[in-house]
């Protein structure tokens, strides 16, 4: 951790980083907080509304507001901004009711404009203050992108991570076996796992999903690309494993361990994995944006999450339909700018733990 933190104060890009992915998963923690509405809301006559959200203006000074717009044109959805009109953002504003980490019923958000909902519970007033905050603008339907895209981060960055430990997973136990006791179960899961990598990971991927139904719910949705994206990912690394362990297992202090009786699974698990902790890190930063774009990609092709369930991928499927919308509406591509920016923070962390447990390398003074 020493070496950590000082490679962090050395490497501006790696500290901006690791700030970066803080803010994510603090944000896809407490989403429901920081989304000033859920990603259902739906605010009539704002469909593909423009971010309104300014910091100046000659009414109230400085300090964030919402600008209001008129729509001018209905067909090619274009608006106007109205002269002089205003209202201020208010923070730890009242919103939507949610259960705080499940545990108590709030209405609290960290920011938004203060708007009680009408009788049917979530169709939102027109008019007055209640005029909607648009961050990153709004969709087709009216929703607000920006509560959009941090409940879709909870999906993807999920994905992600539990992607990962699960081919992980797979790979120290069928790679550890392999490479420890050799022999039959050696030649079983190896030969097994060349024949997946024999398979691009792409097409072995959409095939696996083609097999399953297509009418499934978000939660099944969810499990299903999880597994499968590990499934796929495993035999690489669990071939690299088990070439570290056959190499490790004939060191003297294994050896010893042998000698003293001590079970097969302890010393795999106690003393061999320990030696790996290097390389195990260093895939987790680097398996994370793999599984994410794993789930965008199938999201985008309509195999993976599916609305009204959100991720990013099911917000670059729906939004990003052609080049003219994206001219017309640029703010499309934030979904796309936090996944590039989550890939490239976990790149640059990954480069970090790299370099600073690698005991040949020496950091530059």
């Amino acid at each position: 951790m020493k070496k950590f933190f000082k490679g962090l104060i050395r490497r501006p890009v790696a500290l901006i980083s690791f700030i970066t992915l803080i803010i994510l998963y603090m944000t896809m923690f407490f989403c429901e907080f920081f989304s000033p509405y859920t990603p259902t809301d739906i605010f009539k006559d704002h469909s593909y509304h423009p971010p309104n959200l300014v910091f100046y203006s000659d009414r109230h000074g400085f300090g964030p507001q919402v600008r209001k717009y008129a729509l001018i044109n209905q067909i090619t959805w274009e608006y106007a901004p109205l002269k002089g009109e205003y209202e201020r953002v208010n923070f730890f504003a009242r919103g939507p009711g949610y259960l705080f980490w499940g545990l108590f019923k709030t209405d609290i958000h960290f920011w938004g404009i203060n708007a009680p909902y009408t009788e049917n519970g979530r169709t939102w007033k027109e008019g007055g203050q209640n005029y909607p905050v648009f961050l990153f603008g709004a969709d087709h339907l009216g929703r607000d992108l920006f509560s959009r895209v941090l409940y879709g981060s909870r999906i993807s960055l999920t994905i992600g991570f539990l992607g990962t430990v699960i081919s992980l997973t797979l790979a120290i136990i069928l790679g550890g076996l392999a490479g420890y006791y050799g022999g039959k179960i050696d030649w079983f899961v190896m030969r097994f796992a060349e024949f997946f990598i024999l398979i691009p990971g792409l097409y072995l991927i959409l095939f696996l999903r083609s097999i399953f139904s297509r009418n499934m719910d978000s939660g099944q949705s969810f499990i299903l690309i999880t597994m499968i994206l590990a499934f796929v990912a495993w035999p690489g690394r669990a071939r690299v494993i088990r070439g570290m362990v056959h190499a490790i297992k004939r060191e003297d202090f294994i050896a010893a361990a042998q000698l003293q009786g001590i079970p097969s699974l302890v010393i795999i698990f106690r003393q061999i994995i320990p030696q790996m902790t290097s390389i195990l890190i260093i895939w987790v930063t680097l398996g994370i944006p793999g599984f994410i774009l794993g789930e965008t990609v199938l999201s985008y092709l309509g195999l993976g999450i599916i609305d009204p369930a959100v991720s990013w991928g099911v917000l670059i499927n729906k939004d990003i339909t052609s080049l003219g919308n994206l001219k017309n509406f640029p703010w499309f591509l934030i979904p796309g700018v936090f996944l590039l920016l989550t890939t490239l923070a976990f790149s640059f962390l990954g480069d970090l733990f790299r370099d600073i447990l690698d005991p040949y390398f020496k950091e530059r003074k």
